[in-house]
């Protein structure tokens, strides 16, 4: 538990660091990290994925739009990013949202949105699918996601989209 709180605050203390300006993922696309205690999570999502926090409907989510629909935007992630296995539903833990601006203009519009969290105690054996319910204000986009169990030499590519939401993980 020490080292889950132990990483978890250091992903905090980069993603909250002003002097980077990198994303820290590129756009729809996603990785699983897995280890003896489940799979890390580092998603970038799409921020038309949420139009209910555009206060101002101008079709871009700024910072403070950001800011003022924070809790809502972590319930939406934590109902449509989940693994699951057999019947039972996993959620993120640890979950973290960090707001990606663009590098180009007056950086106040919201790029990306990055989601990072856990998946803790999840068996890679035991039929574990993960599932993604974001792409975008037409559904349009897809999420290539890469998994990864590096002890065992595991990885496996594959794209979800607005018609296949969910794949099996290895």
């Amino acid at each position: 538990m020490f080292y889950l709180i132990k990483r978890i605050a250091m992903i905090a203390c980069l993603v909250t660091s002003t002097a980077a300006s990198a994303h820290l993922m590129v756009a729809e696309q996603g990785t699983l990290n897995f280890d003896e205690s489940g799979a890390y999570l580092v998603v970038a999502i799409d921020p038309s994925s949420f139009p209910d926090a555009d206060a101002d409907k101008n079709g871009h989510l700024s910072a403070e739009e950001f800011k003022q629909a924070q809790s809502d935007l972590f319930k939406h992630v934590q109902a449509q990013i989940y693994m699951t296995q057999g019947k039972t539903k996993k959620q993120i833990e640890g979950l973290l949202l960090s707001p990606q601006t663009a590098h180009h203009g007056d950086q106040s519009e919201i790029d990306q949105i990055v989601v990072m969290g856990k998946f803790v105690g999840v068996d890679h054996k035991q039929g574990l699918r993960f599932h993604n319910g974001f792409y975008g204000k037409g559904n349009d986009k897809q999420l290539a996601m890469r998994a990864k169990y590096k002890r065992l030499g595991l990885t496996q590519r594959f794209i979800l989209t607005a018609k296949q939401q969910a794949a099996k993980v290895f």
